[in-house]
């Protein structure tokens, strides 16, 4: 793949304590709300820090390249801050936009209902591979207008990156992908969001290709892997809370709040680098010029000072200001499609399927956020028709 050299600003490496995931039977302990730090990095886990953090960004800057394992080069928009962070995300937001994913429901809520069919027809499936994967991936290119590339979406699974044998990720598969569809929309441009991506330009500057690779890159890895936990995540909750399915499914309007009750216990992306611009501190510890910070969404969401018993689903809770989806200005661009997607396939389960359960095989990989114990990954989770 071309790759154009100096688009790193900041090479920072640093090694990552791997505790052992328990499964189902225990957990991986985050630490308390404050501040936790592994090999030297610094984590802001209270909603107030992380919060001001995110919109901080000339303090914290989002100007690093993340998985650094798998790819040379940044994400965009979201490694790199204001302004170049908003021309990038100007581009993009026509696709993105309330109306616009909006007006994809009746397409994406036929997604649903024909996989919730298939579950009610055979009385059993594997929630992560056979509904949640084909749900996530489907409404990827209906949004994206590329439905050609479904089947070959589908089949890298849960994580746009290949893992091998020994655990090691390959990004290779993704990289060949935007290559190729990046060498096919500058010479047959249509309507896609990678034809949009390939004619835009920041301050009348055409985009270069790997500026076009980054974009292509963070559309598909960053709403794939979030989206599909936090709809397996649904289906492991309201298994074993029948009172809870019988209320949203006599009042869809509670679904939504429903899906940001679920979104804040999970938080799908638990947390995120930014690197500090100069020498920081406050309340949750501090940090040198080039160290990383890391903000911890998954913790501020399970914060006792903001909510009540955060380790408790309460489908119902108001407010409820989460960070799930980050905030600031680097909020996630994709935060209208996450809702919709959960939204409908959520509606359409609890009408054609009232009652289900979790079957033998599950494997969940569990961590501790405070005093909450979060199922952080989905191997597995069998799902059976019927109470």
């Amino acid at each position: 793949m071309r790759q154009s050299p100096g688009t790193l600003h900041h090479d920072v490496r640093f090694d990552w304590i791997r505790g052992k995931m328990a499964h189902e039977s225990g957990s991986r302990d985050s630490g308390l709300i404050g501040v936790r730090r592994l090999a030297g990095v610094a984590e802001i886990t209270d909603h107030a820090g992380v919060k001001a953090a995110a919109k901080a960004w000339g303090a914290f800057s989002s100007d690093l390249l993340g998985d650094r394992d798998v790819r040379t080069y940044r994400q965009l928009p979201l490694e790199t801050d204001p302004p170049a962070h908003t021309g990038y995300r100007t581009i993009l937001t026509p696709v993105f936009g309330r109306q616009e994913v909006g007006a994809l429901e009746p397409q994406l809520r036929a997604v649903a209902r024909d996989l919730i069919a298939g579950l009610a027809r055979r009385g059993s499936m594997e929630a992560v591979t056979e509904l949640a994967l084909p749900m996530v991936v489907a409404s990827i290119g209906i949004v994206f207008g590329r439905p050609q590339d479904v089947a070959e979406l589908q089949g890298w699974g849960v994580d746009a990156w290949h893992t091998q044998p020994d655990g090691t990720r390959d990004g290779s598969q993704i990289d060949a992908y935007l290559a190729r569809v990046f060498d096919e929309v500058v010479l047959r441009p249509g309507d896609d969001v990678f034809s949009r991506i390939a004619g835009g330009s920041i301050d009348g500057r055409p985009l270069s290709w790997i500026e076009m690779i980054g974009m292509g890159n963070l559309i598909l890895a960053g709403g794939r892997d979030t989206v599909i936990h936090l709809i397996v995540g649904a289906l492991w909750h309201l298994a074993s809370h029948r009172e809870a399915r019988v209320r949203l499914a006599a009042d869809p309007a509670r679904i939504q709040p429903a899906v940001d009750e679920l979104l804040r216990f999970l938080s799908p992306l638990a947390r995120m680098e930014r690197i500090a611009t100069g020498d920081v501190a406050g309340p949750w510890g501090q940090a040198s010029r080039g160290d990383i910070v890391l903000l911890g969404f998954a913790a501020a969401n399970h914060d006792p000072a903001v909510f009540a018993d955060p380790g408790v689903v309460r489908l119902d809770r108001s407010p409820n200001p989460h960070v799930a989806f980050g905030n600031g200005p680097h909020t996630c661009i994709g935060v209208h499609l996450a809702r919709m997607e959960a939204h409908v396939f959520l509606g359409e389960l609890l009408a054609a399927v009232p009652d289900w359960r979790v079957g033998a095989g599950a494997r969940i990989d569990v961590e501790r956020f405070g005093g909450s114990k979060v199922p952080v990954h989905f191997h597995a989770l069998p799902i059976e028709v019927g109470a």
